[in-house]
């Protein structure tokens, strides 16, 4: 008999719809904030078609919904300027930032140029020009230069095409960079521990960022003190 009652009870009261919006938009910037984080720098990646798809589905829930969460998810990861994955690296394949819709640059508030893939012959893709719509991106703020080697030290002597191949090109590529962010306000440098604080690649990159006049803030590696300061140590340190 009680069960009875307690059916039609539900019934005539249907669980209503969750009012998203009548919570306060610091407490909806956070629930969208863990909803949409990937956890990792966006670039293009096989694993998008993994965990993307999923999160970024709240986009088409509704307008309004829309207009906040794309806020939170381009303005909440970094996103790397030309891609490093083995599948998309290539003369002819386009990054993610020249994909984007330009709304969605305008979101963008930090960005990666990762520099050591493909050191010995980069690829033609691997330039700055109007299609990566950087001008665009006034909201980015902050640049992370990540180097993972560098190819004038002598390891590489019997490998590389010259010995400052590779510093010209990754300081020329910054250099365009720094020139066409314009609100760009810091550069954080940071590496692979192999990478010699005081070689020819880190002197020539900090250069370009001191004539641009950035900040330049150092990144964990870099702060570490018993960072190797050369390829040379990091054996001897072994």
């Amino acid at each position: 008999m009680e069960s009875s009652k307690s059916t039609r009870s539900h019934r005539s009261n249907p669980r209503q719809p969750f009012r998203f919006f009548d919570l306060p938009s610091e407490l909806r910037r956070r629930i969208l904030t863990m909803t949409l984080s990937l956890h990792r720098i966006v670039d293009l990646d096989p694993l998008n078609n993994f965990d993307a798809p999923e999160r970024l589905s709240v986009f088409l829930a509704s307008r309004r919904m829309h207009e906040e969460a794309y806020h939170v998810f381009y303005g909440g990861h970094t996103f790397r300027i030309f891609p490093t994955h083995w599948r998309f690296f290539g003369d002819k394949v386009q990054s993610v930032l020249s994909r984007l819709p330009p709304r969605y640059r305008k979101a963008l508030v930090s960005l990666e140029l990762r520099l050591g893939p493909g050191w010995s012959s980069p690829p033609k893709s691997w330039r700055v020009t109007n299609r990566l719509a950087l001008e665009d991106m006034a909201g980015v703020r902050k640049l992370r230069v990540f180097m993972e080697c560098d190819p004038s030290q002598d390891i590489f002597k019997d490998f590389r095409v010259e010995r400052d191949f590779f510093t010209n090109f990754a300081g020329e590529i910054l250099e365009e960079i720094l020139r066409r962010l314009p609100s760009l306000g810091e550069v954080q440098f940071d590496k692979y521990p192999s990478v010699s604080r005081d070689g020819l690649l880190v002197t020539r990159l900090m250069d370009e960022v001191k004539h641009g006049k950035k900040r330049i803030v150092w990144g964990p590696e870099f702060s570490s003190r018993s960072c190797p300061r050369t390829f040379e140590d990091l054996y001897d340190a072994a």
